[in-house]
């Protein structure tokens, strides 16, 4: 979906990709083969993505480190959330039922949590 607004760069492919599974993490080569971005650039853009707090290291397996979007992050929960409303209103304009949105599993848990 995000890359029918902001277009087909390497970033918005790759946050795309990872926007439509953000409970699954991923190795690089994952990434660049499921975004169709290459594996230098995909290097890059994850890096940048890391720094920006946007993509998390989560393990390593093997060889690889694999990622995924941190779901702690509000910017990274609002792009989901856009995501998802976009998903939904393209679903209504089709003639679907809209899903409804619910946040990642975990987050609800540690806020519920935290209000303890």
């Amino acid at each position: 979906m995000f890359r029918d607004i902001f277009g087909r760069n390497p970033r918005t492919k790759i946050l795309d990709f990872l926007a439509d599974y953000p409970r699954f993490d991923y190795s690089i080569t994952e990434i660049s083969d499921k975004a169709e971005v290459s594996r230098p650039t995909t290097y890059k853009v994850i890096a940048a993505l890391v720094e920006d707090k946007l993509v998390v290291k989560t393990r390593e397996q093997g060889n690889s480190s694999l990622y995924q979007l941190n779901l702690e992050n509000d910017l990274v929960r609002a792009l989901l959330k856009f995501d998802f409303e976009m998903a939904s209103q393209n679903a209504v304009d089709e003639g679907t039922a809209p899903l409804k949105y619910s946040r990642p599993a975990y987050v609800a848990k540690r806020k519920a949590v935290a209000k303890s």
